[in-house]
C-alpha cells in the first residue's frame, strides 16, 4: 500500500499541479546529479573550457526506479576553450520526463577566463530556453465523459531563460557558484507571466580538493550545496578514492537520508565511464529500488594542454 501511495503522490505532483491551475516553472528545482563534478556544465556555465580540451559528456539518470512516472533524465554537454585560452563556449542539452510532463532545455554557455594566483577564474553566462510539454491524453484517471474537457488537453510552452556562474580551479582545488536559471514563469490559461524572483533561485555552491598520498593513491573530497531564500537547504558531501588515476571508488551523503555509491573508470586519456547508485534511508527506504546514474565522457585529446590529469 505504501508503494501504491507514493506512486499516486508522484502522479498528483506531476499531472494535477499543471492541470486547471497555474503552471509555475519557477518553482522547479534544478535536477539532482550524483556525479556533478563530472557533469559540471549542467549546473554552472563557468565550467565551460575548464578541461582545457574539447570535452563531451552524456548522462543518463533513472530516479526512484520501480515507480511509474518517476523522473528519468538525459543530458548532453560539449564545451571547449578558444585558442586564446581566455574565452570558452559550451552547449548543454537536457531532457527530463516526470509522469505526464516532459522538460527540454537547450542552453548556450560562454565563459571568460583569466589566470588568478595558481589557478584560473572563470565567469560564465548561459542563455537558452525550456520547452515544456504535458501529455494528458493517456491519463488513466481521466474521468469517463471528460475526454474533451479543456483541462485534459495537451499543452506545451517555451520559456526563455538565462543563468550565471563563477568557477575557480587549480590542479588540486576547485570551487564554484552559480544560479542556473534567473527567470521565473507562471502560466494561467494562455497567459504567460515572466518575473525575476530571487526566491525561486537555486544558489549552487560546489568545491573539492585533491590529496596526493602517492602516485598510486589519492583522495578527492567534494561537496554541493543548494540553497533557496525560503530557507530550503540541501547538501551533498562525499569523497572518492583514486587508484593509479584509473579507478575511482567513492560514496557520498545527500540530505535527506540518501546514500550514494560511485564507481568510475578511466579507460584511457580520452574516455571515462562512471556509474552511481543511490538508496534512501528515510521515508522512501524499501519503497523503491533506488536511483541509477551513468556518465560517459569523451575528451578530444589533440587539444589537451594540461600537464597532469584533471580530477574534476
Amino acid at each position: 500500500m505504501q508503494k501504491i501511495f507514493i506512486a499516486i503522490l508522484l502522479f498528483i505532483i506531476t499531472a494535477f499541479s499543471t492541470v486547471g491551475q497555474d503552471l509555475k516553472i519557477g518553482q522547479r528545482y534544478e535536477p539532482v546529479y550524483s556525479q556533478y563534478w563530472t557533469n559540471g556544465l549542467a549546473i554552472n556555465p563557468a565550467y565551460a573550457g575548464s578541461r582545457e580540451c574539447f570535452s563531451n559528456i552524456i548522462l543518463y539518470r533513472n530516479q526512484w526506479m520501480g515507480f511509474d512516472g518517476a523522473p528519468v533524465t538525459q543530458t548532453l554537454s560539449s564545451h571547449a576553450p578558444f585558442k586564446d585560452e581566455k574565452n570558452a563556449v559550451g552547449l548543454f542539452l537536457f531532457h527530463e520526463s516526470i509522469g505526464v510532463s516532459d522538460y527540454y532545455d537547450v542552453f548556450a554557455n560562454y565563459a571568460f577566463r583569466f589566470k588568478l594566483g595558481n589557478g584560473r577564474l572563470s565567469l560564465g553566462l548561459r542563455a537558452g530556453a525550456t520547452y515544456f510539454q504535458g501529455d494528458y491524453s493517456d491519463v488513466s484517471a481521466n474521468p469517463e465523459g471528460f475526454g474533451n474537457d479543456p483541462i485534459w488537453q495537451n499543452e506545451s510552452e517555451i520559456f526563455p531563460n538565462a543563468g550565471v556562474g563563477a568557477y575557480y580551479y587549480t590542479e588540486k582545488f576547485f570551487a564554484g557558484f552559480s544560479v542556473p536559471k534567473l527567470l521565473s514563469y507562471e502560466m494561467s490559461g494562455s497567459t504567460k507571466n515572466m518575473s525575476v524572483n530571487p526566491e525561486n533561485y537555486d544558489f549552487l555552491f560546489t568545491g573539492g580538493y585533491i590529496f596526493r598520498f602517492s602516485e598510486a593513491f589519492k583522495l578527492r573530497p567534494a561537496f554541493l550545496v543548494r540553497y533557496r531564500l525560503n530557507n530550503t537547504l540541501q547538501f551533498d558531501a562525499g569523497a572518492n578514492l583514486i587508484f593509479y588515476d584509473v579507478v575511482w571508488v567513492g560514496g557520498s551523503y545527500r540530505a535527506d537520508d540518501e546514500y550514494i555509491f560511485m564507481l568510475e573508470y578511466q579507460v584511457n586519456h580520452q574516455i571515462r565511464v562512471g556509474g552511481a547508485y543511490e538508496f534512501s534511508g528515510g521515508e522512501l527506504a524499501g519503497q523503491q529500488d533506488g536511483s541509477f546514474e551513468l556518465v560517459l565522457r569523451y575528451d578530444f585529446s589533440y587539444k589537451m594542454r594540461a600537464v597532469s590529469p584533471r580530477y574534476f
